[in-house]
């Protein structure tokens, strides 16, 4: 019962001050704030409070971003190669396997001979989708783990800056 009260009166306070809102982003609080930090560091236009005019975030930007995890990044592409290559390898040797097939055998050599072509062949497909497979894999992991961290990244920049802005404080009473 006592909770309830409490909430009520919460909310009461909250109703009684709607009136009394101030906006979010007071363009000329921001100015004077902002020309006070100024000297002390650089700041975005966002930190600015010109949220109507922000930046077009570039390739190069983002790449930034990503940049302690360009390792990662290298090695997934180079596996997005090899897996592409692979993809593109299998109808090639299908291909020749039709070709060996397709073949006039008359004697019992050409006929083994055919045989062992396809066979080689056949492992030669297994390896590719093998290593294709392997490649794909690799670079689903890499390329989700790097995305995963360059996000975490941004969430944990994006927190910081949060608590650091100065709390607008205005009473209730």
């Amino acid at each position: 019962m006592g909770k309830k009260h409490s909430l009520d009166e919460t909310s009461n306070s909250i109703s009684s001050a709607g009136s009394e809102r101030a906006p979010l982003l007071n363009k000329e609080a921001n100015k004077q704030t902002n020309g006070q930090q100024a000297a002390e560091s650089p700041l975005s236009d966002l930190e600015q409070g010109n949220a109507e005019e922000a930046v077009n975030v570039g390739f190069w930007r983002v790449f930034a971003l990503a940049k302690p995890d360009a390792g990662k990044i290298f090695v997934a592409t180079f596996a997005l190669l090899i897996a592409s290559t692979t993809n593109l390898l299998i109808p090639k040797y299908g291909g020749m396997i039709i070709d060996i097939v397709s073949r006039d055998i008359r004697t019992p050599e050409q006929q083994s001979e055919a045989l062992e072509a396809v066979k080689n062949t056949v492992t030669y497909i297994v390896l590719i989708v093998v290593i294709g497979s392997v490649s794909t894999a690799l670079r689903s992991w890499l390329f989700s783990s790097a995305s995963e961290r360059v996000v975490a990244r941004l969430r944990r920049d994006l927190f910081s800056h949060l608590i650091h802005q100065e709390i607008a404080f205005f009473d209730v009473t």
